[in-house]
């Protein structure tokens, strides 16, 4: 039956008004009752080019140039009676002066027969000034005005935990060169001599931790604060190949401070090797389960067991035997934290080092109780003393 005024729609025509009908409920306010419900509606997109620019794409560009590629050349072997080289693309360099000077880690150069500086499609050949196992720094000199320009350098004693950390380097070498990676100055003052076996007269001490990636390859590279200026060269990162012997360890880069960088460069240009300021003492650390003297036990402390004849420490009044337990006012345990703070002295200061002293410590069995020492606090002079 078909009621009068309606015509009765069937087959595909239905079909295609139901479907129209569909799409345009959905895309079209509903009314019901006296409620208004909107359907699916899209946000305008209210965003400018300037609040999608991110904030680090223009400091890359200032500060990606003066970050260089490392290639060097290594003898091979024999081949047909002649001797063959190999060329590897080995680490990362930042241009730091002008004049040419370029950083770098030793290890990085260490052993090469070439080295060349990598810039785009340019490469320099590099004349290797020196460098210093220790610290892992080397220096290096381009003669071609053609180098980039140099990176400014920063105040790494200005940084702090949580400041931003922008890291530019070669990861895997010239295939991912300048790369950028961003992340955060994780940690401050890290001591790594006992870890990586670089103790010797620097130390890898007193170095910036960052969770900006690092990887094989960044080596030699910058490490940037927000201000693009260089206060780190990055040096190493800390996996579970060889380290601790943990499962797995991620986000641990370090580089050498720019502070400490910058007296090796000098020493380096001066001298051609770096010449640390020391006071003329040996020392051994005292791990004990005190860090105040008694009669059972001695403080933990560093022990003097030479004194160098005619140094600064043998005129200030050191003695063998000393137990070291403050340098200018701040407690010490270990050694690196006693030549840390000597170097923090221009050469011809004095530094003020308070030793625990007890009349025949040596002589004192184990089965005797300890006497009584007392304190006493002496100005030393830091001078450059040959190692003896």
């Amino acid at each position: 039956m078909t009621v009068r005024g309606r015509k009765n729609w069937t087959g595909p025509a239905a079909l295609a008004v139901a479907l129209l009908m569909f799409v345009v409920a959905c895309v079209s306010p509903r009314t019901i009752g006296n409620e208004s419900r909107p359907g699916i509606a899209f946000a305008e997109n209210v965003a400018t080019p300037d609040m999608l620019q991110s904030p680090f794409k223009a400091l890359y560009e200032d500060i990606s140039p003066s970050v260089v590629g490392i290639e060097i050349t290594t003898r091979a072997g024999r081949l047909g009676g002649r001797i063959t080289t190999t060329t590897a693309y080995v680490g990362s360099g930042v241009v730091i002066s002008d004049d040419g000077y370029v950083l770098t880690n030793q290890h990085v150069v260490n052993g090469a027969e070439g080295i060349y500086v990598v810039s785009g499609e340019n490469a320099f050949h590099a004349e290797y000034i020196a460098g210093d196992a220790s610290s892992d720094v080397a220096l290096l000199l381009v003669s071609d005005p053609r180098l980039p320009p140099p990176a400014k350098l920063g105040n790494s004693d200005a940084l702090s935990v949580g400041d931003w950390a922008l890291v530019v380097g070669n990861p895997l070498g010239e295939q991912f060169a300048n790369t950028l990676t961003i992340g955060v100055i994780s940690g401050l003052g890290r001591d790594l001599s006992r870890i990586d076996g670089r103790g010797g007269a620097g130390g890898a001490t007193n170095l910036i931790q960052t969770n900006a990636a690092i990887n094989a390859g960044n080596s030699g590279g910058g490490l940037f604060n927000i201000q693009g200026e260089l206060v780190g060269v990055t040096s190493m990162k800390l996996s579970n190949n060889g380290y601790f012997g943990y499962a797995s360890i991620e986000g641990i880069g370090l580089a050498i401070p720019i502070n400490h960088v910058k007296n090796i460069v000098a020493s380096l240009i001066a001298h051609g090797r770096v010449l640390y300021p020391r006071v003329g003492i040996t020392m051994q650390e005292i791990v004990s389960s005190s860090m105040e003297p008694s009669s059972e036990v001695l403080p933990r402390s560093l022990w003097v067991t030479a004194v160098e004849k005619g140094s600064p420490a043998e005129q200030a009044g050191l003695r063998v035997d000393d137990l070291i337990v403050e340098v200018d006012g701040a407690r010490v345990v270990t050694s690196n934290e006693v030549q840390t703070a000597v170097r923090e002295h221009a050469i011809g200061e004095t530094v003020s080092i308070t030793v625990y002293r007890i009349p025949g410590l040596s002589a004192i069995r184990v089965d005797e109780p300890i006497p009584e020492g007392e304190y006493l606090t002496f100005n030393v002079e830091v001078k450059i003393l040959e190692l003896v």
